[in-house]
């Protein structure tokens, strides 16, 4: 397949019509996972502020600026190879911009003074990115095909 299928003229059009290699999705909820909740293990908050920064950077550089992806196709993928199929990137990139959410509101929490709130949704999403790098099941890719789903029969 071809990873630049479409030629949309707006980046929404792109996204939609952009292939990634699913593994590369798990690898980066993995280190989400692993920092989290290493994090929240050591109440160590400069770790939610890392996963923080990478996800939110990737978020509002549009894609250009995702350490996980660089990270993937200059480094890992010559090590595991290419992929046997890809899948759309859209439902990947929106479960990434829910844990940039999650961690960013974690982040807001910890620097406020309330490092309960902020460590107990750091867990959250660590635990969500952790099911999802084990288990391929994404709650962050399901909310996107039902919001899809709802937005194709006119009801959002």
């Amino acid at each position: 397949m071809n990873v630049n299928q479409g030629s949309g003229s707006s980046s929404r059009a792109r996204s939609n019509n952009e292939l990634t290699d699913p593994r590369a999705a798990r690898f980066g909820q993995a280190i989400t996972a692993t920092l989290l909740l290493a994090g929240v293990a050591l109440t160590e908050s400069a770790f939610v502020y890392v996963v923080a920064l990478i996800l939110g950077l990737a978020v509002v550089s549009g894609w250009r600026l995702d350490a996980y992806r660089l990270l993937w196709q200059h480094v890992v993928v010559r090590v595991v190879g290419r992929p046997d199929e890809l899948e759309a990137a859209a439902p990947h990139r929106f479960a990434k911009v829910l844990g940039a959410v999650g961690s960013g509101a974690a982040t807001l929490f910890l620097l406020l003074g309330s490092p309960t709130a902020g460590f107990a949704l750091a867990a959250l999403v660590g635990l969500l990115a952790a099911l999802s790098a084990t288990t391929g099941f994404c709650l962050g890719c399901r909310m996107y095909r039902q919001v899809s789903f709802l937005q194709s029969r006119d009801v959002l």
